[in-house]
């Protein structure tokens, strides 16, 4: 080709592109004219009767900023980042011929990266779950199919999804959307042999598995290691000490949510990347870390997750799950559909975890057949069925106001273990946490074979559901101490039926269970309710026998603290012996009051005195002052 043809195609390839580029800006001006109103303004895609209504209510409560508002305006300000926004689909296809010319068509948003679990079993539990069944899902359908449900004839409305508007980006720069999130980390060296020998025992404790060393030692090595401590440590161990801090048997453990924030704030200040799994666990403490909780811990979980977003941290379904179950257990039933709606919009999935917060959040609601309908729900979308979600199904039937039918899977649970399944689940509470996260991701990982198999070009008819209940066969159902802590706790509160509590304290003896010292709880609050009324089983006679089964039972398998040099883990609050605690305290004074007097609820007052070694100020002065206004009420009776 000679010079001249050369030159002559360059300069028409340069008029082409002039051309290109004009034709681009020409079209850009066009789309933006369009979004100007009539006084020249940009419209930001919110209607002017919509900018109204936001204009009337911020003028009309803007010092009463409710939940909801900021949760709502957290999903306006997260839906306006490419990183947070829904999947849309685009039927315009996106020139690219030449990556320095501008599109003539608008850019298509990338969807939402989310994180996938690992849900590839051991060797050892793929060997395990070969054993062939006879269990169907029937079975299990059948588990709360107590009686037909008229309401199961009736068509439910569909879910109508909520839509929010943009809103101006509020919450990661566009300049940091496309940058990675942090650069490779510098760890120093240790400063010489004794700092090294402090490194080498915390990764010694890191080793063990989660649950399995002791929290308190555990943060005392940290504490111990020369500042600023993060600087010496890999980014491994910090993951792995993370994971530890968050494996508790209780969110309301003594320490756990301190020493947890406490290393994500060491992390942020030093520009140490968080991961989206430890926020979710940082959401779960500051929602979680009460017995019961409020609007106040609700609101805690979502400035949590705020602060999540605003560190570039990208939620995913697990961070909603904890947001709706914070806000089911608060009653703020109202948030709760707003987060659900939310996590429909971004198309994520229901995980086990989420379907059993349905199941309870039909109990908080009172509705019986919802419980029996999320559980469905639950079993036809693959999950396998264990102790832990019938717990919660007999639970939320109680609150429903359906102790007969609580009763009644209580029975069907017994009889399906000894005719069936055979299987007897772990009593320690790190095994039935490590059993739920296995279930969990088996059952993904079934779904996820059948998906990948249906879709093949030799897909069909995939054999998921005989695996399944291969699983199912295997998974224990039998219940367990807490499943009696349910019923004892009903009939104590509300049938007050002692008799009943009595057979179920002696299945319990029966089977080696520890009776834990909330049931003792419990039956004093039941005496406090239902005795000092003539002809009665909660009578004196019966207050005394249970009071010394306490005594008796704190005095001989209490268990001693743990010596500080060990690294075993704290004992389970399950297994521990009956101790004294405010709550025992309380329920056996005002019982004693009501079913044998003043004068013998003071002897055991003495009594908590001098058995109780290591009671606090607080404890006492609270404890003195009810039985102080005991004493007044009674001397005003008499008079």
């Amino acid at each position: 080709m000679s010079i001249p043809n050369s030159l002559l195609q360059l300069w028409a390839a340069r008029i082409a592109s002039k051309i290109a580029i004009c034709s681009a800006m020409t079209y850009d001006l066009y789309q933006l004219s369009k979004t100007r109103g009539k006084d020249g303004t940009l419209k930001l895609g919110i209607s002017d009767e919509k900018r109204r209504q936001l204009a009337k209510k911020k003028k009309a409560g803007s010092d009463k900023r409710t939940v909801e508002d900021v949760f709502i305006e957290s999903l306006v300000a997260a839906s306006s980042c490419r990183h947070h926004a829904p999947r849309r689909q685009t039927s315009t296809p996106v020139c690219s011929s030449n990556s320095a010319r501008r599109t003539r068509h608008p850019p298509r948003i990338p969807s939402i990266s989310m994180r996938r679990f690992t849900t590839e079993p051991s060797k050892r539990q793929t060997a395990a779950l070969s054993v062939p069944d006879e269990t169907t899902r029937e079975d299990y359908h059948n588990l709360v199919n107590t009686y037909d449900s008229p309401s199961d004839m009736w068509e439910q409305p569909e879910h109508v999804q909520q839509h929010f508007p943009l809103a101006p980006r509020l919450v990661i720069p566009p300049e940091k959307e496309d940058s990675p999130p942090y650069a490779p980390r510098v760890v120093l060296p240790p400063e010489d042999g004794e700092h090294a020998l402090q490194l080498r025992y915390w990764r010694k404790l890191l080793q063990r598995r989660p649950g399995r060393v002791s929290h308190s030692r555990l943060w005392t090595t940290y504490q111990s290691l020369r500042s600023p401590r993060l600087r010496y440590v890999a980014d491994d161990d910090i993951r792995m000490a993370f994971r530890h801090l968050s494996w508790v048997e209780f969110p309301n453990a003594e320490g756990a949510m301190p020493r947890y924030f406490a290393l994500l704030e060491e992390c942020i200040g030093e520009q140490i990347p968080v991961t989206t799994p430890e926020w979710n666990s940082a959401i779960a403490f500051a929602g979680r870390w009460v017995r019961n909780s409020t609007s106040a811990e609700v609101k805690g979980a979502v400035e949590t997750w705020m602060r999540m977003e605003r560190n570039g941290v990208v939620a995913d379904h697990t961070t909603f799950n904890i947001l709706f179950d914070v806000a089911v257990k608060a009653g703020r039933f109202a948030l709760a559909d707003t987060i659900f709606n939310e996590l429909k919009m971004r198309d994520m999935p229901l995980s086990r975890y989420f379907r059993t917060s349905m199941i309870y959040y039909a109990g908080m609601k009172g509705d019986g057949d919802g419980v029996r309908r999320a559980f469905r729900d639950l079993v036809n979308a693959g999950e396998i069925v264990d102790t832990a979600i019938m717990n919660c199904v007999i639970l939320s039937l109680v609150r429903a106001g359906e102790p007969a039918a609580a009763e009644h899977v209580f029975y069907k649970m017994k009889q399906l273990y000894e005719q069936k399944l055979g299987t007897e689940g772990p009593r320690e509470w790190q095994g039935k946490k490590e059993l739920g996260v296995l279930l969990h991701r088996t059952a993904m990982r079934l779904r996820q074979e059948k998906e990948e198999h249906e879709s093949s070009f030799f897909g069909g008819q995939y054999s998921a559901e005989e695996r399944r209940e291969e699983v199912q066969k295997l998974t224990p159902i039998k219940p367990d101490a807490r499943t009696y802590r349910i019923l004892i706790q009903h009939h104590a509160y509300t049938s007050g039926d002692l008799e009943r509590i009595r057979e179920l304290l002696d299945e319990m003896k029966q089977d080696g269970m520890n009776v834990h010292g909330s049931v003792y709880v419990h039956l004093f609050r039941g005496f406090w309710q239902h005795g000092g009324i003539s002809y009665t089983s909660w009578n004196r006679n019966n207050l005394e026998a249970f009071w010394e089964d306490f005594l008796t039972r704190h005095a001989v398998q209490q268990i001693s603290n743990i010596d500080e040099a060990n690294d075993d883990p704290e004992p389970s609050e399950e297994d521990r012996a009956p101790y004294f605690t405010k709550a025992v305290a309380h329920g056996v004074l005002r019982a004693f009051y009501k079913c044998a007097g003043r004068k013998k609820m003071v002897e055991v007052w003495e009594e908590i005195e001098m058995k109780w070694d290591d009671m606090d100020a607080d404890a006492r002065r609270t404890l003195q002052a009810c039985v102080d206004q005991l004493v007044r009420e009674d001397s005003v009776y008499i008079v």
